[in-house]
């Protein structure tokens, strides 16, 4: 299973690459949602997306869950984000979602990754 993590914060972005990769995932992570845009017009062939929800850039978390949603309507997507207060405005695409907040730990995000893929 590959996964999509977009994450502006390195600490972050790069201790769950690597738990995710001792979970047996494979993962592309990238750093704003402008990256991840980039990917998806390669078509990157992931199963999951888990994006921050507030990141740098012309793209953030909901914009690049929006064009997800579009272009792979059965991919779960996964948001983070150290602002819960500002979920109830976001306007979050539907389907197949999970929501954590942070910080959480990496076992959390395992456990999120094999429930909404099952």
């Amino acid at each position: 299973m590959c996964i999509l993590l977009v994450e502006d914060e390195w600490l972050i972005r790069t201790i769950m690459a690597e738990e995710l990769v001792e979970a047996g995932f494979s993962v592309t992570s990238v750093e704003t949602g402008d990256e991840a845009m980039e990917l998806l017009t390669q078509d990157p062939g992931f199963d999951v997306l888990v994006t921050d929800i507030h990141m740098p850039g012309k793209t953030d978390g909901i914009s690049l869950a929006r064009t997800v949603r579009q272009r792979y309507p059965e991919v779960p997507i996964i948001y983070t984000t150290g602002r819960p207060d500002a979920l109830d405005r976001a306007g979050l695409p539907g389907g197949r979602v999970l929501t954590l907040v942070k910080p959480y730990k990496p076992s959390r995000l395992i456990e999120a990754i094999r429930g909404v893929l099952s």
